[in-house]
Protein backbone atom coordinates (compact mmCIF):
# COMPACT_ATOMS: atom_id res chain seq x y z
CA UNK A 1 0.00 0.00 0.00
CA UNK A 2 1.40 3.43 -0.77
CA UNK A 3 1.88 6.36 1.69
CA UNK A 4 1.73 9.56 0.21
CA UNK A 5 1.37 11.63 3.53
CA UNK A 6 5.22 13.25 4.10
CA UNK A 7 7.11 11.54 6.84
CA UNK A 8 10.06 12.48 8.86
CA UNK A 9 12.16 9.32 8.49
CA UNK A 10 14.75 8.81 11.76
CA UNK A 11 17.17 6.08 11.54
CA UNK A 12 17.24 4.22 15.40
CA UNK A 13 20.57 2.02 15.28
CA UNK A 14 20.37 -1.13 16.47
CA UNK A 15 23.03 -2.57 19.20
CA UNK A 16 24.64 -4.33 16.79
CA UNK A 17 25.44 -0.75 14.66
CA UNK A 18 25.72 1.73 17.67
CA UNK A 19 29.19 2.74 17.05
CA UNK A 20 29.37 6.52 17.48
CA UNK A 21 31.89 6.64 13.78
CA UNK A 22 28.29 5.21 12.35
CA UNK A 23 25.86 7.54 14.34
CA UNK A 24 28.34 10.55 13.67
CA UNK A 25 28.98 9.72 9.75
CA UNK A 26 25.18 9.59 9.42
CA UNK A 27 24.24 12.66 10.54
CA UNK A 28 27.35 14.00 8.80
CA UNK A 29 25.79 13.33 5.64
CA UNK A 30 22.65 14.90 6.78
CA UNK A 31 20.85 11.54 7.42
CA UNK A 32 18.55 11.69 11.02
CA UNK A 33 19.81 8.57 12.90
CA UNK A 34 19.87 8.11 17.10
CA UNK A 35 21.15 5.24 18.58
CA UNK A 36 18.75 2.12 19.84
CA UNK A 37 20.62 3.13 23.41
CA UNK A 38 19.41 6.91 23.70
CA UNK A 39 15.66 5.37 23.73
CA UNK A 40 16.07 2.12 25.44
CA UNK A 41 18.65 -0.01 27.84
CA UNK A 42 21.39 -2.18 26.09
CA UNK A 43 20.74 -5.76 25.82
CA UNK A 44 16.84 -5.61 25.49
CA UNK A 45 15.55 -8.83 23.82
CA UNK A 46 14.51 -7.67 20.09
CA UNK A 47 10.57 -8.01 21.16
CA UNK A 48 10.95 -5.64 23.25
CA UNK A 49 12.72 -3.04 21.24
CA UNK A 50 10.63 -3.33 18.43
CA UNK A 51 7.36 -2.78 21.20
CA UNK A 52 9.43 0.24 22.25
CA UNK A 53 9.85 1.71 18.68
CA UNK A 54 5.80 1.18 18.03
CA UNK A 55 5.15 4.37 20.02
CA UNK A 56 7.67 6.44 17.54
CA UNK A 57 6.09 6.50 14.20
CA UNK A 58 8.89 8.25 12.40
CA UNK A 59 11.45 5.70 13.59
CA UNK A 60 12.62 2.61 11.16
CA UNK A 61 15.04 0.88 12.57
CA UNK A 62 18.66 -0.36 11.06
CA UNK A 63 20.31 -3.26 12.03
CA UNK A 64 22.91 -5.35 9.91
CA UNK A 65 21.23 -8.49 12.00
CA UNK A 66 20.21 -10.16 8.82
CA UNK A 67 17.91 -12.57 10.38
CA UNK A 68 16.39 -10.84 13.46
CA UNK A 69 12.96 -10.59 10.87
CA UNK A 70 13.25 -14.57 10.59
CA UNK A 71 12.73 -15.04 14.22
CA UNK A 72 8.91 -16.32 14.82
CA UNK A 73 8.71 -13.86 17.78
CA UNK A 74 10.68 -10.97 16.90
CA UNK A 75 8.50 -11.48 13.26
CA UNK A 76 5.28 -11.54 15.13
CA UNK A 77 6.34 -8.06 17.20
CA UNK A 78 7.73 -6.68 14.14
CA UNK A 79 3.91 -7.43 12.20
CA UNK A 80 2.28 -6.92 15.84
CA UNK A 81 3.73 -3.06 16.53
CA UNK A 82 3.63 -2.05 12.70
CA UNK A 83 7.55 -1.35 12.65
CA UNK A 84 9.62 -0.65 9.75
CA UNK A 85 13.13 -1.95 9.53
CA UNK A 86 16.31 -1.86 7.13
CA UNK A 87 18.53 -4.36 6.77
CA UNK A 88 22.31 -4.22 6.01
CA UNK A 89 23.00 -7.10 4.56
CA UNK A 90 26.32 -6.76 3.04
CA UNK A 91 28.56 -5.89 5.94
CA UNK A 92 30.75 -8.16 6.90
CA UNK A 93 34.43 -6.69 7.07
CA UNK A 94 33.11 -3.97 6.45
CA UNK A 95 34.57 -0.47 8.62
CA UNK A 96 32.01 2.05 10.01
CA UNK A 97 32.94 4.32 7.22
CA UNK A 98 31.60 1.91 5.01
CA UNK A 99 28.97 1.48 6.36
CA UNK A 100 28.10 4.79 6.24
CA UNK A 101 28.56 5.40 2.81
CA UNK A 102 26.84 2.58 2.12
CA UNK A 103 23.94 4.01 3.70
CA UNK A 104 23.86 7.25 2.39
CA UNK A 105 24.24 5.82 -1.01
CA UNK A 106 20.67 4.07 -0.29
CA UNK A 107 19.11 6.55 1.47
CA UNK A 108 17.08 8.19 -1.55
CA UNK A 109 15.82 4.47 -1.96
CA UNK A 110 15.24 3.97 2.00
CA UNK A 111 13.27 7.11 1.95
CA UNK A 112 10.90 6.32 -1.00
CA UNK A 113 10.81 2.94 0.39
CA UNK A 114 9.12 4.57 3.70
CA UNK A 115 6.80 6.87 1.21
CA UNK A 116 5.60 3.75 -0.82
CA UNK A 117 5.15 0.68 1.76
CA UNK A 118 3.30 0.84 4.71
CA UNK A 119 4.23 -0.62 7.84
CA UNK A 120 4.91 -2.96 9.11
CA UNK A 121 8.10 -3.90 6.60
CA UNK A 122 11.54 -5.48 6.05
CA UNK A 123 13.97 -4.20 3.54
CA UNK A 124 17.12 -5.45 2.48
CA UNK A 125 20.38 -2.79 1.93
CA UNK A 126 22.04 -4.62 -0.86
CA UNK A 127 26.24 -4.18 -1.42
CA UNK A 128 25.02 -1.92 -4.47
CA UNK A 129 22.74 0.49 -2.17
CA UNK A 130 19.62 -0.85 -3.77
CA UNK A 131 16.85 -1.25 -0.98
CA UNK A 132 14.48 -4.33 -1.50
CA UNK A 133 11.15 -4.87 0.53
CA UNK A 134 11.33 -8.40 1.40
CA UNK A 135 8.21 -8.36 4.13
Amino acid sequence: MRDRTPRSVTLVLDENLSGHKVLAGLQAAGIPAKMQTELMNRGLPDEEVLCRLAGHPDYFLLSKDSDFHRRPAAKAALIRHGIGAFVITAHKDKTATQLVELVTHAWPRMLRCTHNHSRPFVAKILADGSVEVVR
